[in-house]
Protein backbone atom coordinates (compact mmCIF):
# COMPACT_ATOMS: atom_id res chain seq x y z
CA UNK A 1 0.00 0.00 0.00
CA UNK A 2 1.55 3.47 -0.82
CA UNK A 3 1.62 6.01 1.64
CA UNK A 4 2.70 9.56 1.90
CA UNK A 5 4.09 11.13 5.10
CA UNK A 6 6.11 14.04 6.46
CA UNK A 7 9.63 12.62 7.80
CA UNK A 8 12.95 13.58 8.97
CA UNK A 9 15.86 10.98 7.85
CA UNK A 10 17.37 10.27 11.07
CA UNK A 11 19.83 7.60 10.12
CA UNK A 12 21.09 6.45 6.70
CA UNK A 13 22.39 2.97 6.31
CA UNK A 14 24.18 1.91 2.55
CA UNK A 15 23.02 -1.21 1.31
CA UNK A 16 24.13 -3.05 -1.48
CA UNK A 17 26.17 -1.26 -4.23
CA UNK A 18 23.57 1.63 -4.33
CA UNK A 19 21.42 1.76 -2.23
CA UNK A 20 20.45 3.16 1.50
CA UNK A 21 18.03 1.88 4.40
CA UNK A 22 16.56 4.80 6.20
CA UNK A 23 15.51 5.25 9.79
CA UNK A 24 12.49 7.75 8.88
CA UNK A 25 10.43 9.58 11.54
CA UNK A 26 7.06 10.69 10.31
CA UNK A 27 4.78 13.44 11.87
CA UNK A 28 1.69 11.32 10.90
CA UNK A 29 3.37 7.31 12.43
CA UNK A 30 6.01 7.89 14.12
CA UNK A 31 9.21 5.74 13.41
CA UNK A 32 9.71 3.86 9.68
CA UNK A 33 12.25 2.07 8.13
CA UNK A 34 12.75 2.31 3.98
CA UNK A 35 14.62 1.72 0.98
CA UNK A 36 15.90 4.56 -1.31
CA UNK A 37 16.70 2.11 -4.08
CA UNK A 38 20.21 3.49 -6.28
CA UNK A 39 20.53 6.34 -4.36
CA UNK A 40 24.45 5.93 -4.38
CA UNK A 41 24.39 5.89 -8.10
CA UNK A 42 25.59 9.05 -10.01
CA UNK A 43 22.90 12.08 -10.56
CA UNK A 44 20.21 9.41 -8.72
CA UNK A 45 17.56 11.88 -8.30
CA UNK A 46 16.94 10.82 -5.29
CA UNK A 47 20.20 11.42 -3.56
CA UNK A 48 18.84 13.94 -1.11
CA UNK A 49 16.07 12.46 0.00
CA UNK A 50 18.24 9.62 1.61
CA UNK A 51 20.68 12.33 3.42
CA UNK A 52 20.22 12.85 7.12
CA UNK A 53 18.10 15.62 8.26
CA UNK A 54 16.27 15.61 5.25
CA UNK A 55 12.77 16.76 5.76
CA UNK A 56 10.13 16.28 3.51
CA UNK A 57 6.99 14.59 2.67
CA UNK A 58 8.11 11.30 1.17
CA UNK A 59 6.06 8.57 -0.77
CA UNK A 60 6.43 5.27 0.25
CA UNK A 61 5.38 2.26 -1.26
CA UNK A 62 5.04 -1.53 0.06
CA UNK A 63 3.12 -3.14 2.88
CA UNK A 64 3.82 -4.17 6.49
CA UNK A 65 7.13 -2.42 7.78
CA UNK A 66 8.82 -2.87 4.43
CA UNK A 67 8.72 0.36 2.19
CA UNK A 68 10.14 1.73 -0.68
CA UNK A 69 11.05 5.63 -1.19
CA UNK A 70 9.28 6.35 -4.67
CA UNK A 71 9.63 10.02 -4.56
CA UNK A 72 10.33 13.22 -2.15
CA UNK A 73 9.31 16.81 -1.57
CA UNK A 74 12.21 18.36 0.07
CA UNK A 75 10.90 21.23 2.68
CA UNK A 76 14.41 21.75 4.28
CA UNK A 77 17.87 19.82 4.63
CA UNK A 78 19.08 22.14 7.22
CA UNK A 79 22.59 21.95 5.41
CA UNK A 80 23.71 25.02 7.09
CA UNK A 81 24.16 22.77 10.22
CA UNK A 82 26.82 20.81 8.70
CA UNK A 83 29.42 23.96 8.32
CA UNK A 84 29.72 23.57 12.04
CA UNK A 85 30.96 20.81 14.05
CA UNK A 86 28.80 21.64 17.21
CA UNK A 87 26.07 21.85 15.64
CA UNK A 88 26.54 19.08 13.82
CA UNK A 89 26.77 16.77 16.80
CA UNK A 90 24.01 18.49 18.43
CA UNK A 91 21.61 17.64 15.33
CA UNK A 92 22.68 13.91 15.63
CA UNK A 93 21.97 14.09 19.39
CA UNK A 94 18.57 15.46 18.81
CA UNK A 95 17.90 12.57 15.47
CA UNK A 96 18.84 10.17 17.85
CA UNK A 97 16.74 11.01 20.51
CA UNK A 98 13.71 11.67 18.00
CA UNK A 99 14.21 8.30 16.93
CA UNK A 100 14.28 6.74 20.46
CA UNK A 101 11.19 8.69 21.27
CA UNK A 102 9.38 7.76 18.25
CA UNK A 103 8.11 4.33 17.77
CA UNK A 104 4.77 5.66 17.27
CA UNK A 105 3.31 9.41 15.97
CA UNK A 106 5.37 11.88 18.69
CA UNK A 107 4.27 14.97 16.89
CA UNK A 108 5.02 17.67 19.76
CA UNK A 109 8.95 15.61 19.90
CA UNK A 110 8.75 16.10 16.01
CA UNK A 111 7.85 19.84 15.76
CA UNK A 112 9.89 20.57 18.34
CA UNK A 113 13.33 18.56 16.35
CA UNK A 114 12.22 20.59 13.39
CA UNK A 115 12.20 23.86 15.33
CA UNK A 116 16.00 23.32 16.80
CA UNK A 117 17.05 22.36 13.59
CA UNK A 118 16.00 25.34 11.96
CA UNK A 119 17.36 27.88 14.69
CA UNK A 120 21.06 26.19 14.56
CA UNK A 121 20.73 26.08 10.52
CA UNK A 122 18.88 29.49 10.27
CA UNK A 123 18.59 31.94 13.46
CA UNK A 124 21.89 31.70 15.02
CA UNK A 125 21.16 29.40 17.85
CA UNK A 126 23.92 27.87 19.19
CA UNK A 127 24.02 23.71 19.66
CA UNK A 128 24.22 23.59 23.76
CA UNK A 129 21.15 25.72 23.62
CA UNK A 130 19.17 23.76 21.00
CA UNK A 131 20.11 20.47 22.78
CA UNK A 132 19.36 21.67 26.04
CA UNK A 133 15.44 23.24 24.68
CA UNK A 134 15.02 19.78 22.67
CA UNK A 135 15.41 18.10 25.90
CA UNK A 136 13.40 20.29 27.98
CA UNK A 137 10.76 19.60 25.10
CA UNK A 138 11.10 16.00 25.04
CA UNK A 139 10.35 16.06 28.64
CA UNK A 140 7.32 17.97 28.45
CA UNK A 141 6.03 16.21 25.41
CA UNK A 142 6.79 12.83 27.28
CA UNK A 143 4.52 13.73 30.40
CA UNK A 144 7.55 15.15 32.96
CA UNK A 145 8.06 18.63 31.99
CA UNK A 146 10.56 20.36 33.97
CA UNK A 147 10.11 23.93 35.74
CA UNK A 148 13.60 25.72 36.87
CA UNK A 149 12.28 28.40 37.81
CA UNK A 150 10.12 27.42 41.26
CA UNK A 151 10.58 24.94 44.05
CA UNK A 152 7.62 21.93 42.94
CA UNK A 153 7.37 21.47 46.62
CA UNK A 154 7.60 24.27 48.90
CA UNK A 155 7.13 26.77 45.89
CA UNK A 156 9.97 28.90 46.44
CA UNK A 157 11.70 31.07 43.70
CA UNK A 158 15.05 29.14 42.69
CA UNK A 159 17.71 31.66 42.03
CA UNK A 160 20.54 29.47 43.06
CA UNK A 161 21.64 25.87 43.06
CA UNK A 162 18.52 23.18 42.99
CA UNK A 163 18.07 19.66 42.77
CA UNK A 164 16.18 17.20 40.54
CA UNK A 165 13.82 14.42 42.44
CA UNK A 166 12.76 11.12 41.24
CA UNK A 167 9.19 12.03 42.46
CA UNK A 168 8.97 15.77 42.99
CA UNK A 169 10.99 17.45 40.02
CA UNK A 170 12.66 20.80 40.40
CA UNK A 171 12.98 21.17 43.89
CA UNK A 172 14.54 23.46 46.30
CA UNK A 173 18.13 22.48 48.51
CA UNK A 174 15.72 22.89 51.75
CA UNK A 175 13.11 20.43 50.28
CA UNK A 176 15.61 18.42 48.38
CA UNK A 177 15.47 14.43 49.30
CA UNK A 178 18.82 13.00 50.43
CA UNK A 179 19.43 10.97 46.85
CA UNK A 180 18.44 13.89 44.81
CA UNK A 181 20.65 14.48 42.04
CA UNK A 182 22.16 18.29 42.84
CA UNK A 183 21.86 20.90 39.97
CA UNK A 184 24.10 23.78 40.19
CA UNK A 185 23.22 27.59 39.74
CA UNK A 186 24.99 28.04 37.04
CA UNK A 187 23.57 25.00 35.08
CA UNK A 188 20.09 25.71 36.59
CA UNK A 189 20.17 29.21 35.30
CA UNK A 190 20.90 28.31 31.59
CA UNK A 191 18.52 25.29 31.85
CA UNK A 192 16.09 27.90 32.37
CA UNK A 193 17.03 30.39 30.06
CA UNK A 194 17.71 33.10 32.49
CA UNK A 195 21.36 33.05 31.33
CA UNK A 196 22.62 31.48 28.23
CA UNK A 197 25.83 33.32 28.19
CA UNK A 198 27.88 30.94 30.01
CA UNK A 199 31.07 28.99 29.69
CA UNK A 200 31.31 26.00 27.80
CA UNK A 201 31.58 23.77 30.44
CA UNK A 202 28.74 25.08 32.19
CA UNK A 203 26.19 24.52 29.10
CA UNK A 204 28.10 20.40 28.35
CA UNK A 205 27.07 19.76 32.14
CA UNK A 206 23.63 21.09 31.87
CA UNK A 207 22.88 18.84 28.86
CA UNK A 208 24.34 16.16 30.78
CA UNK A 209 22.16 16.86 33.38
CA UNK A 210 19.23 16.71 31.31
CA UNK A 211 20.11 13.73 29.34
CA UNK A 212 19.76 12.07 33.04
CA UNK A 213 16.62 13.49 33.78
CA UNK A 214 15.16 12.28 30.67
CA UNK A 215 16.55 8.92 30.94
CA UNK A 216 15.42 8.59 34.44
CA UNK A 217 11.87 9.81 33.39
CA UNK A 218 11.29 7.97 30.46
CA UNK A 219 14.37 5.57 29.95
CA UNK A 220 16.34 7.21 26.75
CA UNK A 221 19.42 9.20 26.56
CA UNK A 222 21.66 9.86 24.24
CA UNK A 223 24.50 7.86 23.03
CA UNK A 224 27.63 8.77 25.61
CA UNK A 225 29.89 9.25 22.04
CA UNK A 226 27.77 12.74 22.10
CA UNK A 227 29.39 13.26 25.34
CA UNK A 228 32.86 12.19 24.78
CA UNK A 229 32.88 14.77 21.34
CA UNK A 230 32.44 17.52 23.59
CA UNK A 231 35.28 16.95 26.30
Amino acid sequence: MDKKVKAIVTRAVPYRESDMVLTLVSLEEGRLTASARGCLKPRAKLRYAAEPMNFGEYMLAGKGDRYIVTDCVQYDSFSPVTADIDKYYAACMILELLTKLSPESQPGIFLGAVKELKAMAYEGKDARSAACDFLLSALREGGNGLDFSVCADCGCILDGDAAFSDSDGIVCPHCAPWDAIRVDAASRAFIAGENRDVPEAIKIRAVMLLSDFLYRTQGVRPDSSYFKEQE
